[in-house]
């Protein structure tokens, strides 16, 4: 739980008991803070609260009146849910209310793990690979809502970014990533205008934002969901795999379990160029790894963990042809 300014309580009891009226619940009581934005800490988070014998996933955004970004991520899970509902394994959190100040919306909360918490913690190897397997398939579902297009791949964006970070590491570092950017670079010449697909993608699509549920993976968190290149959903769930401990011959060449990468696309059927995709792990993980080393930014103890295995898991794909 996350603790709560006074003006935080106070706005949130105001958002709380709004909800309550238009449902036609009692007054609310204690609610808790469940999730605060890492970025925008002092804007964005999300309360739990039970209402009318249900609970219920509040999620705020201070800033939202003024740029609909909440209005926006509600009138997709609107879409969303009816396109899903008649599947049996996939579905998305379902828009229960929209305030009318566009401040805050409401859902269900589902009390159920995250994809994150299981590839993070399960020491089952088998339970995870189904994981993946369920993750792909549920991304490829969201994947068909709209029909796709031919969009050509334009990767400078992140060697740009991985050189401008590169500038603000220690020496010790930057010997090693030099190194791994002239690889990419290099790659980078045979992939640029490569035929890849584009589709009304996700945008954040990291394993924290799918939730395992009860015969269903259920989506979540849909304020960055746009037109873009599919294979970048796919790089923001699989990096997650950088927190599975696992030999070094059953890492590939984009630094992730190869395993656990062919369960994901197993049932992922829309096209995209493997090479594209190998090329836009290791650039990704390379972008997280030099992303915990700038010098103004404070780091936890899961940062830091974060960090030794993104090294490490980098140092192995490098290796690699």
């Amino acid at each position: 739980m996350h603790p709560l300014s006074d003006e935080e309580f106070h706005r949130a009891s105001r958002y709380v008991d709004e909800f309550a009226r238009q449902i036609g619940a009692n007054p609310v009581g204690a609610f808790d803070c469940i999730y605060r934005s890492h970025d925008f800490p002092d804007t964005r988070m999300v309360i739990k609260l039970r209402a009318a014998h249900e609970v219920y996933a509040l999620k705020i955004d201070v800033d939202s009146p003024g740029t609909g970004r909440l209005k926006q991520e509600f009138d997709h899970l609107t879409a969303l849910s009816e396109y899903f509902s008649p599947m049996k394994d996939s579905d998305v959190v379902h828009p229960v209310y929209l305030s009318p100040s566009q401040a805050f919306f409401v859902t269900p909360f589902i009390d159920r793990p995250t994809a994150a918490d299981l590839i993070h913690n399960s020491i089952d190897d088998t339970q995870v690979a189904q994981i993946y397997r369920r993750a792909g398939a549920w991304l490829n579902d969201l994947h068909s809502f709209r029909p796709s297009k031919e969009y050509r791949f334009r990767p400078k964006w992140m060697t740009d970014l991985i050189a401008e970070l590169n500038a603000q590491v220690p020496p010790s570092v930057r010997a090693e990533s030099d190194v791994m950017l002239r690889v990419l670079l290099a790659e980078m010449a045979g992939l640029r205008g490569a035929p890849e697909t584009q589709v009304l993608a996700h945008g954040d699509f990291h394993s924290q934002n799918l939730i395992v549920g009860q015969g269903q993976m259920v989506g979540l968190d849909f304020t960055e969901t746009r037109e873009k290149l599919a294979v970048y959903d796919i790089v923001d769930f699989l990096k997650s795999d950088v927190f599975r401990n696992a030999p070094t011959d059953a890492i590939d060449r984009s630094g992730i379990v190869q395993a656990n990468k062919q369960m994901f696309l197993r049932r992922y059927r829309h096209p995209f160029r493997m090479d594209v995709l190998d090329f836009c792990l290791r650039a990704r993980l390379l972008i997280d790894w030099l992303s915990l080393w700038q010098a103004d930014h404070p780091y936890s103890a899961y940062d830091e963990d974060r960090r030794q295995r993104l090294g490490d898991r980098l140092r192995l794909a490098f290796q690699k042809p």
